[in-house]
C-alpha cells in the first residue's frame, strides 16, 4: 500500500510537469523596431512602426504603450496629440486592437492570431500634431523611437525620417541608446539630403531604447500660429475650463434658482422700521445670514421694552479694573408669551435668566453658547414663516455644496479614470481651483432668493438703514422723546449706531432707564448719546464673546529649453514618443 501510494504521487507530479512546462517554456523578445516618420511642412508628422516579434509558446498577442502626456513649461502640461489610423500585420491584413488612455499612456491592445512558436510583424500606423519642438533659433525633432519600457531585449533598431525637401543640407542628427538618461551613442545617424537614417550598432537590453534628435534651422517648417497653441493649451490642460464650468454651473443655479424677483421699488429713506420685523430679523434680512450682533442687539432690545435691566458694574483689583454686567429680569416668567415674544427672544430670556433673576453676563460664560443655534434657527424660521424667502439661505446652501458635487465630477472621473491627471501640472491646478472658489463664493453668498415680500420688505430696511445714516437734527426734534432708544436696536443690528447715537447729541438730555452705568458715559453729569453708543458697543463685544464662549471638549465651532543645438545635449528616453510594450 506504501508503494501504491507513492506511484500515485509521482503519477501526479508528472502530469504538473507536463501542464507546467508550457508556461515556462513561453517567452518573446523583440526582433526588430522600425520607424518610418515623415514630417509635413506644418509640423506634423506620420509614423509608421514595424515591430518583429519572436514568440515562444503560446502568445494572443502584445501591448503597445506610447506616452501622451509630457510637463511642459512652467509648470503646465502637454499633451501629444495622436490619432491612430491602422493597426495591421506583416501582409497589410487589419488586426484587432483597442485603444484606451489612462495614467498618461496611449495603450493599444493588439490581438496577434496565430502567435504560437513563431514571428509576427505588427505594423502600426499613427499621426501626431505637436511632436516638434519650436524655439527662437532652430526647430528639433527629438524622438524616442523604441521607448525604454520593453521588459525584453530589442535585437536591432532602426529609424528612416523624411522632412521637406526645403531641408536638404542643412540637417544635423545624433542617437543615443541605453536605459533612460543614458548618453551612449552606440548608433549610426546618416543625413542624406533631407532625409536621416538611424541605427543601433547592437542590440539594446532590456528596458534599453533607441532616441533620435534632429536639429532643423528656422524656417524650413511652419510655425503653430497662436490660435492653434492656444487650442493645444487648452487639450493639454482641461483644468482651465474648471473656472468657466464653475461660472456656467453656478450662474445657471442661480438663475433658475437664487434670482431674487424685481421688488418694483428703490431705496428711499423710511422714517420706522418694517411692521412685524424684530431688529435680529431685519439685520438677518439685509445680510442673509445671522451676524452676531443680530443676537446681541436683541439682548438691547428686550430692555428697551421693559424685559431686561441692564447694569455696568466695576470688579476693583489690587492692579486692574474689570467690568462686568448684571442683568435683572423685570417681568415675570409668566409674562414670557408667544404674544409677546418672538421664539429667539424668548429662548434669550429663558438662557440669559436660567441661574435667577438677577445675573452675571461672566456666569454665563461656558453655558450661554448652548442657546446660539437655537436662537439662529428661531430667527431663520421666523422670516420663512413671513413668507420673505423663495429659497432660504439654509437651502441656498446646500444647493452651493451640492453644485460642488456638479462642478468637480467630471474632473474627478478624468482624474480617477487615468484619462488625465491634473496633478501633473500642480501650479495650475491650484491657480484654477482658487479662481474657480472665488466665482463659486460669489455665486453662493447670492443664492437665497427672497420673494416679492422679502425684496420689498429688504428694501424697506434698506430704507429704514438710510434714514439712520442721513437723519437730521431739524427731523428729530419734531419726534417722540424715546426715539432714540426705541431704534437703536435696529441700529445695532444695521451696523449704524454710532451715526444714530451722533444724531441725537444735544437733543436727547435723559439717560435710558433700562441702562444703568457709570459717571464716565455721562451719568449724573449729563446724558450724552454718543458715550452711551460706546458703552452700547463695548457691551456688544463683551457680550457676544462670553455668548459664544464654550468649553473645550464641548466647542462645536462653527520641460523644456531652447538654445544652439549641441551634440552634448539628450539623452536615451528624451523627447517625445516612446514608452514600450509588453505581450499576453
Amino acid at each position: 500500500m506504501p508503494r501504491l501510494g507513492h506511484l500515485r504521487a509521482a503519477l501526479v507530479v508528472s502530469v504538473l510537469l507536463l501542464l507546467v512546462a508550457p508556461l515556462l517554456a513561453r517567452s518573446w523578445r523583440v526582433a526588430e523596431f522600425n520607424d518610418t516618420i515623415s514630417i509635413h511642412e506644418d509640423g506634423s508628422a506620420l509614423v509608421q512602426e514595424r515591430i518583429r516579434l519572436a514568440f515562444e509558446g503560446e502568445w494572443h498577442g502584445i501591448h503597445r504603450f506610447i506616452p501622451v502626456e509630457y510637463p511642459g513649461p512652467r509648470g503646465t502640461n502637454f499633451t501629444l496629440f495622436l490619432e491612430v489610423l491602422s493597426v495591421t500585420d506583416e501582409s497589410g491584413g487589419k488586426l484587432k486592437y483597442e485603444s484606451s488612455t489612462a495614467h498618461g499612456f496611449r495603450d493599444l491592445k493588439i490581438y496577434i492570431p496565430g502567435a504560437v512558436d513563431t514571428s509576427r510583424t505588427v505594423a502600426i500606423e499613427y499621426t501626431v500634431r505637436d511632436g516638434v519642438r519650436f524655439f527662437e533659433d532652430h526647430d528639433e525633432f527629438y524622438w524616442n523611437v523604441t521607448g525604454n519600457d520593453w521588459p525584453v531585449p530589442i535585437d536591432r533598431a532602426s529609424a528612416h525620417v523624411a522632412f521637406p525637401a526645403a531641408a536638404a543640407t542643412s540637417l544635423r542628427a545624433q542617437a543615443f541608446t541605453g536605459a533612460y538618461g543614458s548618453a551612449e551613442r552606440d548608433a549610426t545617424a546618416e543625413v542624406s539630403g533631407s532625409d536621416v537614417d538611424f541605427e543601433t550598432n547592437s542590440g539594446l537590453p532590456m528596458r534599453g531604447g533607441l532616441t533620435i534628435d534632429v536639429y532643423l534651422p528656422k524656417g524650413i517648417l511652419k510655425e503653430p500660429g497662436p490660435l492653434t497653441r492656444l487650442a493645444w493649451f487648452l487639450g493639454s490642460n482641461p483644468v482651465v475650463f474648471l473656472p468657466f464650468w464653475t461660472l456656467a454651473v453656478m450662474f445657471t443655479l442661480w438663475w433658475y434658482k437664487g434670482r431674487d424677483p424685481d421688488p418694483g421699488l428703490s431705496v428711499a429713506p423710511i422714517y420706522e422700521p418694517p411692521a412685524g420685523m424684530s431688529p435680529a430679523e431685519a439685520g438677518a434680512l439685509l445680510d442673509d445670514t445671522i451676524h452676531p450682533r443680530d443676537i446681541t442687539c436683541t439682548l438691547v432690545d428686550l430692555a428697551v421694552r421693559g424685559y431686561v435691566k441692564i447694569e455696568q458694574v466695576e470688579d476693583k483689583g489690587l492692579v486692574f479694573h474689570h467690568t462686568d454686567y448684571v442683568f435683572h429680569s423685570l417681568r415675570p416668567r409668566a409674562e414670557w408669551s408667544d404674544k409677546t415674544l418672538a421664539p429667539h427672544e424668548r429662548v434669550m430670556l429663558e438662557n440669559v435668566f436660567a441661574g435667577g433673576q438677577e445675573v452675571r453676563l461672566s456666569s454665563l460664560k461656558n453655558q450661554f453658547y448652548k442657546a446660539i443655534p437655537v436662537i439662529q434657527e428661531d430667527i431663520k424660521s421666523a422670516l420663512r414663516s413671513k413668507g420673505m424667502y423663495l429659497l432660504d439661505p439654509d437651502s441656498a446652501n446646500g444647493y452651493s455644496l451640492a453644485a460642488i458635487i456638479v462642478i468637480l465630477l467630471p474632473f474627478a472621473i478624468a482624474q480617477f479614470s487615468g484619462y488625465k491627471d491634473f496633478f501633473s501640472s500642480i501650479g495650475l491646478l491650484i491657480a484654477c481651483g482658487i479662481l474657480s472658489g472665488i466665482v463659486w463664493w460669489l455665486f453662493a453668498r447670492v443664492m437665497s432668493a427672497k420673494t416679492l415680500k422679502g425684496g420689498r420688505t429688504r428694501i424697506a430696511v434698506l430704507g429704514f438703514q438710510e434714514f439712520m445714516n442721513r437723519v437730521d437734527a431739524d427731523r428729530l426734534k419734531r419726534m417722540p422723546p424715546d426715539t432714540f432708544e426705541k431704534f437703536l436696536p435696529y441700529a445695532m443690528a444695521l451696523g449704524v449706531e454710532h451715526r444714530w447715537a451722533q444724531a441725537f447729541a444735544g437733543i436727547v438730555k435723559d439717560p435710558p432707564g433700562w441702562y444703568v452705568g457709570p459717571a464716565a458715559y455721562g451719568y449724573g453729569t449729563g446724558f450724552n448719546p454718543i458715550f452711551f453708543s460706546n458703552s452700547m458697543h463695548s457691551m456688544a463685544s463683551d457680550v457676544h464673546q462670553v455668548f459664544v464662549s464654550a468649553p473645550r471638549a464641548s466647542s462645536t465651532g462653527s520641460g523644456w529649453s531652447g538654445g544652439g543645438f549641441s551634440g552634448g545635449g539628450g539623452f536615451s528616453g528624451g523627447g517625445f514618443g516612446g514608452g514600450g510594450g509588453s505581450a499576453f
